[in-house]
């Protein structure tokens, strides 16, 4: 696992900040939507937390996971997932472009047609980023 004491670091951080959101909407400076993020990333970063002191301990462990990091059966399987991920989300944006205009939701309609534009223009400057790349 690369940069692990950088890792830790996120996920200490992340659990401060989850504390500080909770104490914050007990306090009433922020609404209920930001106490519930504060803690669901308390949960992360104790799960994480956990993953990288269980990596640090046992060696089974650390050498299952530098496995798997490396291997390019698994990255060309997360790079494939990404990619039927955004096709994905590009259809089903775009088919809730038709139905939520059929359904009289103009503005969230507006919503999911900006997002499929959004989707392609990264597509293509990604695409010619790479293309100078490989």
């Amino acid at each position: 696992m690369r940069d692990y004491n950088k890792k830790i670091f996120l996920s200490l951080f992340w659990l401060v900040l989850g504390v500080v959101l909770i104490v914050l909407e007990i306090m009433g400076r922020i609404d209920g939507f930001w106490s519930g993020m504060g803690a669901a990333l308390i949960g992360v970063a104790i799960v994480q937390i956990i993953r990288y002191a269980r990596y640090k301990k046992d060696d089974s462990y650390k050498e299952k996971v530098d496995t798997a990091g490396r291997d390019e059966r698994n990255r060309f399987i997360a790079n494939k997932a990404w990619a039927w991920a955004g096709y994905c989300f590009v259809m089903i944006c775009a088919v809730g472009v038709i139905a939520l205009r059929i359904a009289g939701k103009e503005m969230l309609s507006v919503a999911c047609g900006w997002a499929v534009c959004l989707m392609l223009v990264l597509y293509w400057v990604c695409y010619l980023i790479l293309s100078k790349k490989y």
